[in-house]
């Protein structure tokens, strides 16, 4: 891929099991809110086994970052009518299917972007991918999360580092529903 995507190196180097990228661009308000996740599991205790990594831009930087592991979780912002401060956990086949207008604040769907990726890298065609996100609505372009997505990131980061952390997370058993 090209050098285009600014990655943030995450704090252990080799690979893990999971891989946690949160995606979004923070200049674009709301819209950072997969790098804001990503900042507070840093400050945590993340579990062995699990690497996190913050890209501006989009999901096809996951090709700079991803080590051969074999699951991973995408943060990100959605858009898909939920009232705004939603959290969403998407499964892997619901995710790859969506369409172009379905939770994205981008002009790719996230479904349509991992569909290119694997076209593009077949080796990645074994992951396992969860896309967990928060309903932002329409994107804005100034810097800095509202105060209700603020709360909504505490929320999300606390649900990734429990199910990253092996504990059983009755939410997060269905394949498309919100935390």
């Amino acid at each position: 891929m090209s050098g285009r995507q600014l990655r943030t190196p995450s704090e252990s180097n080799g690979p893990g099991r999971l891989l946690v990228v949160g995606l979004g661009n923070p200049m674009m308000g709301d819209d950072g809110i997969g790098l804001a996740v990503i900042e507070r599991l840093r400050r945590g205790q993340t579990p062995p086994g699990v690497r996190v990594e913050a890209l501006a831009g989009d999901v096809l930087g996951l090709a700079d970052v991803w080590a051969n592991e074999p699951e991973v979780w995408l943060v990100d912002a959605v858009d898909g009518g939920s009232p705004v401060g939603s959290l969403q956990v998407i499964e892997h086949r619901t995710l790859l299917a969506l369409p172009g207008e379905r939770l994205s604040t981008h002009h790719l769907s996230l479904g349509e972007s991992l569909r290119w990726l694997l076209h593009g890298m077949p080796e990645m065609a074994a992951i396992d991918f969860t896309l967990y996100g928060i309903e932002i609505g329409t994107p804005r372009p100034e810097p800095g999360l509202r105060p209700e997505i603020e709360e909504s990131v505490a929320r999300l980061a606390s649900a990734v580092l429990t199910a990253a952390s092996a504990q059983p997370l009755e939410a997060l058993s269905g394949e498309s529903h919100r935390l």
